[in-house]
């Protein structure tokens, strides 16, 4: 039902509408300029903060900041701070599962080293190590780029699908984008490359076995591959594919297709209404589907930020995804006594399971 009322919204919404990466505090400090310039609302980024990672993280007019002055040699560019940032989260969680209740401490939540920076006009990285969960720290983010001509680009490295659509890294609530993060061909973590072409076309390919270890020194644990696109149109409206293929758990060859939508609106300056659709199946001795998606409201009035997210994932009776289908809400509430600073409170809902979540937490980057 939930499912049904997002995509009637989709339509009216879209019917309605008049015709006409993710920085970090390294980047504050070495243009000399407040997180505001590129955040809405740490770590959601607004229009500026959009376009300034999208151009490979170049301010005009003041690059020459970032680098030491007097090194004799033109063709050189070294950083004058090595532009490294932390980001720190505190979480404390009250959990109702039908009457149970839970309270835990995930204190530390997470902790992520962040480096980042444009080594000239036709390179630049990013990447950090987060310390999550107690486990042992490993990459997430981890990939360079080049762009030797205006409008093309090759990233290569390790990075999330959806960065092309809504990266989640830059989400204000602690509920995810869970369709994301579902079924056997997930747009979260990969390794491979992103190929960017004029006209808002972007084109990839992924090994599709996420970010673990090495298997016998190879990265790819076998040779298959996951190729996927995304187009950028005009009003905001984007379209996502993706073809892949790898073994099932019997050996057969898996073949999993995704097609979504994806579409963000700035009603005011500071509030954001966003859209995600996506939809595909999988095949190898049956069709397995999965539909889903999620619709967003975010207000921005420093110091406070709301949030409203709505998840919602289906599946038909019979499928393996059957277990996976999700209809949950949240309302999120952030004060920031500083710019890096946020206090967190958050209330989330699910109605399937049935599961109630409420988050109080603390979370700072500088």
């Amino acid at each position: 039902m939930v499912y049904r009322i997002i995509f009637a919204l989709a339509a009216v919404v879209l019917f309605l509408y008049p015709v006409s990466t993710q920085a970090i505090p390294a980047f504050a400090r070495q243009y000399g300029l407040s997180c505001a310039t590129c955040h809405a609302a740490y770590p959601k980024l607004n229009a500026f903060g959009r376009q300034f990672q999208e151009h490979g993280y170049i301010f005009e007019g003041m690059q020459e900041k970032a680098y030491v002055p007097n090194t004799g040699d033109d063709a050189l560019n070294l950083f004058e701070r090595v532009p490294l940032a932390l980001r720190f989260q505190q979480w404390v969680e009250l959990r109702a599962e039908g009457r149970q209740w839970k309270q835990d401490f995930k204190v530390p939540r997470a902790a992520k080293l962040l480096t980042g920076g444009a080594l000239g006009r036709i390179a630049n990285f990013y990447a950090y190590i987060i310390f999550e969960n107690g486990e042992a720290p490993f990459f997430e983010d981890a990939w360079v780029s080049v762009h030797p001509w205006e409008g093309f680009g090759l990233q290569l490295g390790q990075f999330q699908l959806c960065d092309l659509m809504f990266p989640r890294e830059l989400r204000l609530t602690r509920s995810d984008y869970q369709i994301y993060t579902l079924g056997r061909f997930p747009l979260t973590y990969q390794r491979g490359a992103i190929l960017s072409l004029p006209w808002g076309i972007s084109l990839g390919v992924v090994n599709g076995n996420g970010i673990g270890e090495y298997i016998g020194g190879d990265a790819d644990a076998d040779n298959r591959k996951v190729f996927f696109g995304h187009l950028s149109l005009p009003l905001s409206i984007g379209l996502f594919a993706l073809y892949g293929e790898m073994p099932d758990t019997a050996g057969m060859l898996l073949r999993g297709y995704r097609l979504g939508l994806d579409w963000r609106w700035m009603l005011l300056d500071n509030l954001e209404l966003f859209l995600q659709l996506l939809s595909g199946y999988d095949r190898a001795r049956n069709r397995e589907e999965l539909h889903g998606g999620f619709l967003g409201l975010d207000y921005t009035d420093f110091p406070h930020a709301i949030a409203f997210l709505a998840n919602v994932v289906a599946a038909p009776p019979g499928s393996v995804y059957r277990p996976l289908r999700q209809q949950s809400l949240a309302l999120h509430y952030s004060y920031y006594p500083y710019r890096n600073v946020r206090l967190l409170l958050e209330v989330e809902r699910h109605f399937l399971q049935p599961l109630t979540r409420l988050t109080v937490g603390v979370d700072i980057a500088y």
